[in-house]
């Protein structure tokens, strides 16, 4: 660990010994280079006032025990706020579903944690992914008439799920009612296929989708291993569909998940949920001269979900308005 990553990371020991401002954690595999660290100040006055953040690293196939020991360390705490989860959703709700004292309905359908709340020794448990994207499908370039509009999404992770709840539920009345409820007939958001190299992961949306009471929806799961398979679907896509690349290729590991520009016809719209990085899968889009947009919003919202949910503040336009404004500065 360098000098620089020790003024930004801390250990669970660390975290338990704490004193100091109110603190925010960001679980993560490797945290220290995010951009994070430079856009927290910017957005505390309204989403964590007086707060810092700090983050928090624990290895892709971290122990059952890892997880436990820095929830307690969390809990037991009085100075620490919370922590907005980036990895480790599915391990940490695994690892340690019993110490939540509370959750969100949205961790009962999907099983996974993406951002607790410490407060007077006991834990909350959000999965706010699907709000997040909830409010910004219909404000970028992605927007389109609604039942009009198929989405199609390469990947087959939990970003994936998160879209299939935002197409499917009705969100925010979800998380009031403490159960799923589907979206009306009239504010559905058109058909989603999910494209997924691994069968296991197909079956893990499936599971999601019983849960969340989707079964009936337009909803496809389809095998498709790799670039062929992938390109067989997309290139038949309408116009006005949209084409997201939810895989990390372009930003965590290099390349597409598409072989090149023959991937998007005619008047589709390329969304790559990354936005920093190569970015092949739009530079593949904009040589096929479709609409793109990249996952800067998405990035923003995720944020904003996160961070509200830990401060009991309602995730709205207007919120979300403020952050995209001052965020701008950070636009890479």
């Amino acid at each position: 660990m360098t000098a620089d990553d020790r003024s930004v990371l801390l250990t669970v020991a660390e975290i338990a010994a704490y004193a100091g401002p109110d603190l925010y954690l960001f679980l993560g595999i490797s945290t220290a280079g995010s951009s994070v660290h430079e856009a927290f100040p910017v957005w505390a006055p309204r989403l964590a006032p007086g707060g810092v953040m700090r983050g928090v690293d624990l290895p892709a196939e971290a122990a059952p025990e890892q997880y436990r020991s820095l929830l307690v360390a969390m809990r037991d705490n009085p100075h620490v706020r919370g922590a907005v989860v980036t990895s480790h959703k599915l391990s940490l709700y695994r690892a340690a579903a019993d110490l939540f004292d509370h959750t969100d309905p949205l961790v009962d359908i999907t099983h996974e944690v993406n951002s607790i709340q410490a407060r007077d020794g006991r834990l909350g448990g959000f999965a706010r992914d699907a709000q997040s994207l909830d409010l910004i499908l219909d404000t970028t370039a992605t927007a389109q008439p609604a039942p009009e509009r198929p989405i199609i999404c390469i990947g087959a992770g939990g970003s994936a799920i998160a879209l299939m709840l935002a197409v499917g539920l009705d969100v925010h009345a979800t998380i009031r009612a403490g159960r799923p409820l589907r979206r009306a007939p009239g504010a559905i958001r058109g058909s989603l296929t999910v494209l997924g190299r691994r069968q296991a992961a197909l079956d893990e949306i499936a599971a999601v989708r019983e849960r969340a009471g989707l079964a009936g929806a337009d909803i496809r799961l389809v095998l498709a291993r790799g670039p062929e398979e992938i390109g067989a679907v997309t290139r038949t896509a309408t116009p006005g569909t949209v084409i997201a690349n939810a895989t990390g290729l372009g930003k965590l590991s290099p390349g597409s998940p598409v072989d090149g520009a023959d991937a998007f016809p005619a008047g589709v719209v390329a969304w790559d949920f990354n936005y920093r990085g190569p970015l092949t899968f739009l530079s593949q889009a904009r040589a096929a001269g479709v609409t793109v947009e990249d996952g800067w919003d998405y990035f923003l919202a995720g944020w904003t979900a996160g961070l509200a949910a830990i401060g009991d503040q309602s995730l709205t336009d207007d919120l979300f308005g403020w952050v995209r404004e001052v965020s701008a500065v950070l636009r890479p």
